[in-house]
């Protein structure tokens, strides 16, 4: 063989290797590029179920607002969450009281 073929062979065997690096780039890209919208639709999905959790608690605590609850498991967090505003109020009240001394 040549010098010229032997260079020619190192040629081609290098357009070679860099083509089939250069393919493997392109699919690692792709398949990072789909992992992130996946991803994506992920938090998507969970900021839209995290949404319907709190509409679905707003709805409870009306019904135990009207006095329409039964559920006991229900009405043990809804007083819980009851307290816990009466807590809040309080320490609003000490706020503004506080507020309004004259130092």
């Amino acid at each position: 063989m040549s010098i010229y073929e032997k260079g020619s062979e190192l040629i081609r065997k290098t357009k070679d290797i860099l083509k089939d690096g250069r393919d493997y780039a392109i699919r690692k890209s792709e398949r990072v590029l789909r992992i992130e919208r996946v991803k994506a639709d992920i938090k998507t999905f969970k900021k839209e179920k995290d949404e319907k959790l709190k509409d679905l608690a707003r709805k409870v605590y009306e019904q135990y607002s009207r006095n329409n609850l039964t559920n006991p498991d229900l009405l043990a967090i809804c007083q819980d969450i009851k307290a816990l505003q009466w807590q809040i109020d309080e320490k609003w009240t000490e706020v503004n009281n506080l507020k309004a001394k004259k130092v």
